[in-house]
């Protein structure tokens, strides 16, 4: 019997030593092993596309072996009908892209709360840019991670025209601007000094907005939640502003019947005008066409066999004309989310975390808002884009001023919660510049509001 006890505890001790030697110190056996790999699904609409996943899968598990990425690019449509599948399973994927707004808010409550676990993570982004997914998630948490911002409005501009014309520096304030035009029109009567296109319902919301919250930043959320009135003195004297600068032959009205895309953009590229309003995504444009990507294309995809090839492009925030710094409109567009469900599995949260900390600050933000020709604005302090391919000063700063103002000057979100509201936000900006009258364009508005 005592031999039979011997040769027992003689088995128990081999197979501890044997378990301390494959596991190291006797800890419990890694996850990084090959076949306990933890699998993550990552499910989002084109951004990233495919072809980026293909890039970002190769990177992150090269860094990360024993984790897998899976992930399912959809079209919009299809993605909102998986998710909504998923979810109401009580399941869905481990992490998914989300926008501020309906998509977010519909989804807040499947979401882990990412302050507290990726808290080193987060405070290595632009603060202001962390407090807005905040208050996107509801306030009380930080319910999506922000990969890339995006803004409007800028003004793009020819800065080897305004070397010709004398131009300096670029115009900060409505003075400026108005010297700045007066220059254009003496050195070139045959070019229009300033383009923007005011066909577009969906352009002209956002004029009105651009305007309503230089006079007041956040005005337009207020309206929008009911706690102002969108006819209010504040509304009349944005549009005011609006009316001044039509007055002032800074905004003709014939951009009534020009559209954004492609004549506004096309008299500028064809050097037809020294300057044209866009939002932060024509960005691009600022590289010159001679730069093309790993495929032969210029990155600048509306340059290329137009008679500006040889010219200098530049960027700079549309003037706050009611005073002071100037304000763009928009803020994260693309944001990474947790599933709840990955709070369960340790090893798989580990994961989900580290995938985020690689997409905001690590090797996966450098490629997918950091790389030639991205169209997000990166969220890390002290980033901006690549500007490898912005070799010039002006477009060198343009680009700077665009990552910049987008980071640190957002005064509101673009859009509104009712369509209707928006719709007639356009029609009113159109109207004014028309030359009715304010004060009845904004009634007009105001009544589509409270039905």
């Amino acid at each position: 019997m005592k031999g039979i006890i011997k040769f027992a505890c003689l088995s128990l001790l081999l197979m501890v030593s044997f378990n301390v030697f494959a596991n190291g110190n006797g800890e419990k056996k890694s996850s990084s092993s090959k076949d306990e790999k933890v699998v993550l699904t990552w499910w989002t609409w084109t951004i990233p596309t495919v072809e980026d996943f293909e890039v970002i899968k190769a990177g992150f598990e090269a860094k990360y072996p024993y984790i897998e990425l899976q992930s399912s690019v959809n079209q919009m449509d299809d993605y909102k009908t998986k998710l909504q599948a998923e979810f109401s399973s009580g399941a869905g994927p481990d992490i998914l892209c989300v926008q501020p707004g309906s998509l977010l808010n519909k989804y807040n409550s499947f979401l882990m709360d990412l302050e507290t676990p990726a808290k080193e993570t987060l405070r290595q982004l632009v603060p202001a840019v962390v407090q807005d997914a905040k208050v996107r998630s509801g306030g009380d948490k930080i319910a999506m991670a922000p990969l890339g911002s995006a803004s409007t409005m800028f003004i793009y501009y020819n800065a080897t025209y305004f070397e010709q014309a004398g131009i300096k520096e670029v115009p900060t304030d409505l003075e400026s601007l108005k010297i700045a035009v007066e220059k254009l029109k003496a050195t070139f009567p045959n070019k229009l000094p300033l383009t923007i296109g005011l066909k577009d319902g969906w352009f002209n919301g956002d004029v009105f907005s651009l305007f309503a919250n230089m006079v007041e930043p956040g005005i337009t959320e207020r309206a929008d939640n009911g706690s102002v009135k969108w006819n209010s003195p504040k509304f009349v004297e944005a549009m005011e502003l609006l009316k001044m600068l039509v007055n002032e032959g800074l905004i003709e009205k014939d951009a009534l019947g020009v559209s954004v895309y492609e004549d506004s953009i096309g008299m500028w590229a064809d050097g037809k005008a020294a300057m044209h309003i866009n939002g932060g995504w024509a960005i691009g444009m600022l590289s010159n066409p001679s730069n093309v990507n790993a495929e032969g294309k210029p990155y600048a995809d509306r340059r290329g066999d137009r008679a500006t090839d040889n010219d200098v492009f530049g960027a700079f925030p549309v003037p706050n004309f009611a005073g002071g710094a100037p304000v763009v409109l928009g803020g994260i567009d693309v944001g990474i989310a947790i599933n709840k469900n990955v709070e369960k599995d340790p090893a798989k949260l580990d994961a989900a975390l580290k995938l985020l900390d690689y997409m905001l600050v690590g090797e996966g933000r450098e490629y997918q808002t950091g790389r030639p020709g991205a169209g997000l604005i990166p969220s890390k302090i002290g980033t901006s884009l690549n500007k490898s391919i912005y070799q010039d000063e002006a477009s060198s700063k343009g680009v700077d001023a665009i990552v910049n103002a987008t980071n640190n000057n957002m005064a509101a979100p673009r859009g509104v919660s009712n369509p209707a509201v928006f719709t007639q936000m356009g029609i009113v900006v159109q109207n004014v510049v028309a030359g009715n009258d304010i004060q009845t364009e904004l009634d007009n508005l105001q009544l589509t509001s409270e039905k």
